[in-house]
């Protein structure tokens, strides 16, 4: 006879979604920094003057280089579906040739 045990499990509904307009990955031996951001400009009252202030949001995602690696695959293959239902994704040409990737002694940087 099968014993049933039972298993008590509890789902951590996390944070509202996050827009991100901007990202910024950089590593280290022992992982990966992933930094979305988003960047809201509104208009406020400071003082007797209107001002136009930028709030920006982050969230920051650590991944070991494993992990890392499969998001990577995991990503590139829902780009290629989405692309065969939707058509190819367009990102604009850059005006000026720019350096994407800074080195720096703890690792590289990419902004994006």
């Amino acid at each position: 006879m099968v014993k049933k045990e039972k298993v008590n499990i509890h789902v951590d509904p996390g944070e509202e979604a996050f827009f991100t307009d901007t990202v910024t990955v950089s590593h280290t031996q022992a992982k990966f920094v992933i930094d979305f951001s988003q960047t809201t400009p509104r208009f406020d009252y400071i003082g007797d003057s209107h001002q136009q202030v930028f709030v920006i949001k982050h969230r920051v995602v650590i991944m070991d280089p494993v992990v890392a690696k499969n998001f990577l695959n995991i990503l590139k293959e829902n780009i290629k579906k989405y692309e065969k239902k939707f058509g190819k994704i367009e990102t604009p040409k850059k005006k000026k040739k720019e350096k994407d990737v800074a080195s720096s002694p703890e690792g590289t940087r990419y902004i994006g």
